[in-house]
C-alpha cells in the first residue's frame, strides 16, 4: 500500500512539474458553464469547473468536452484566476496555487472518487502566455489508463 501511494505522489509530482499551459493566447474564465450539446470541443479558456473530457492532454490548448456520466479520463475540480494586472509569480508560485487550489478541491470530491486511481493535474501559465492574458491555475483530477471514470466525481 505504501508503495503505490509512494508511486502516486511520485506521479502527481512530475505531472505537476510538466503541467505547464501551452503557449496559446487566453483569456480568463467565463462565469457561465462551457455551452453547447455534448461531446464538443472546448478552448482551455473556457474550460469551467465541473467539466469532463475525455483522452485529455494537459498540454493542449483545446480538449473533447464530453458529459461527466459517459466514460472520461479527466475531470476540472478546481480553478483560481489571478487579476489581470498582477505580474507573473514565478513558477515555483504557481505550482504551489495549483497544489493549493487541489488541496481545496480534492476535499470536493464524491465518494465515487474512490473506486477509481486519480492522479491530481495542475495546469498553469507560462511566463509567455502570461504576458497573452492567461491567468488561470487549473487543478485537474485525471486517470492515466485512457477513459475510464464513468461519472461525475465533484459534488455539487
Amino acid at each position: 500500500m505504501g508503495v503505490l501511494v509512494l508511486i502516486g505522489v511520485v506521479i502527481w509530482v512530475l505531472l505537476n512539474l510538466l503541467g505547464t499551459r501551452p503557449e496559446a493566447a487566453v483569456t480568463t474564465p467565463s462565469a457561465t458553464a462551457t455551452p453547447g450539446p455534448l461531446p464538443r470541443d472546448a478552448n482551455s479558456k473556457d474550460f469551467q469547473v465541473g467539466d469532463c473530457f475525455a483522452d485529455f492532454d494537459p498540454n493542449a490548448s483545446e480538449a473533447r468536452a464530453v458529459a461527466c456520466d459517459t466514460e472520461h479520463s479527466a475531470q476540472l475540480i478546481g480553478v483560481h484566476v489571478y487579476p489581470g494586472d498582477d505580474s507573473f509569480p514565478g513558477t515555483n508560485a504557481l505550482r504551489d496555487k495549483g497544489r493549493e487550489v487541489c488541496k481545496t478541491a480534492v476535499a470536493k470530491l464524491t465518494e465515487a472518487a474512490d473506486n477509481y486511481v486519480l492522479l491530481q493535474q495542475n495546469v498553469y501559465p507560462s511566463p509567455t502566455s502570461w504576458d497573452r492574458g492567461d491567468r488561470r491555475v487549473d487543478c485537474f483530477i485525471v486517470v492515466d489508463s485512457g477513459n475510464t471514470i464513468k461519472e461525475d466525481l465533484l459534488q455539487k
